[in-house]
């Protein structure tokens, strides 16, 4: 039985009442959950279990063979009876609006100066972005006014879109899908797109917010080299 990723649907719901599947010591399979298993450089989420009196903390959380396994803080009791679990929503929220950004800022670099995404990853008080670029393209980029020129874009309202879409389809989408889905496993049929209206569209398991208004303020804090046609971009919501 496969878990319900609910968090897939619906990124807002921060508590819900599920059933245990399987149990092996620490480790839960529940018939659905609402905590992201980390992946695409967002880490999981974090929260608690409540089962009766007992609150179980869930220490990790991650996909393993197909299946989302939740570690606990210590063994659950009693398998029988239903669990409610709650999901820490300030570290939620805030990896949905770094999630959000960085495609924001990939999005936009790649509409203008046609870079590729390579990499990104959200920690604790900040996240990074690499990017590729072409040397041609490189040296004119205005890299000093890259922070303003999101702040611009983003002064405007951009809502945030999620559809699931099948693989034939998405292997016929030019640009930055196409390259992304060649990497994702042949046995995946059905491919989630999130698209932030005339700004970016991937194809992204994690969870996002619903409007780029909800980003608020942020700050490119440093711009590396990582060769020559290679820059990792530091930034830090504020």
């Amino acid at each position: 039985m496969k878990t319900m990723e609910l968090y897939a649907e619906n990124s807002y719901i921060k508590e819900c009442e599920v059933q245990i599947v399987s149990l092996n010591g620490r480790l839960v399979v529940f018939d659905r959950t609402i905590f992201y298993p980390g992946g695409g450089g967002q880490p999981c989420d974090k929260g608690f279990i409540k089962q009766g009196d007992e609150i179980y903390e869930v220490v990790n959380v991650k996909r393993i063979d197909g299946e989302i396994i939740h570690e606990l803080d210590r063994p659950l009791q009693d398998t029988q009876q239903e669990v409610i679990m709650k999901i820490d929503w300030s570290w939620r929220f805030q990896n949905m609006r770094y999630h959000t950004l960085l495609h924001v800022i990939a999005g936009y670099l790649y509409q203008h100066y046609n870079a590729l995404a390579t990499s990104s990853q959200i920690e604790k008080d900040q996240a990074r972005l690499e990017l590729a670029f072409t040397p041609e393209i490189t040296e004119k980029i205005p890299f000093e006014q890259l922070e303003q020129s999101i702040k611009n874009l983003l002064a405007q309202t951009h809502n945030v879109h999620m559809k699931t879409i099948s693989r034939r389809e998405a292997e016929q989408k030019e640009g930055t899908i196409k390259t992304i889905i060649n990497l994702l496993p042949a046995s995946l049929n059905e491919i989630r797109i999130i698209q932030i209206d005339d700004i970016d569209e991937q194809a992204c398991g994690g969870t996002h917010v619903n409007n780029t208004t909800e980003i608020g303020d942020f700050s490119i804090v440093k711009i590396q080299n990582k060769g020559a046609t290679k820059k990792r971009l530091k930034i830090q919501l504020l």
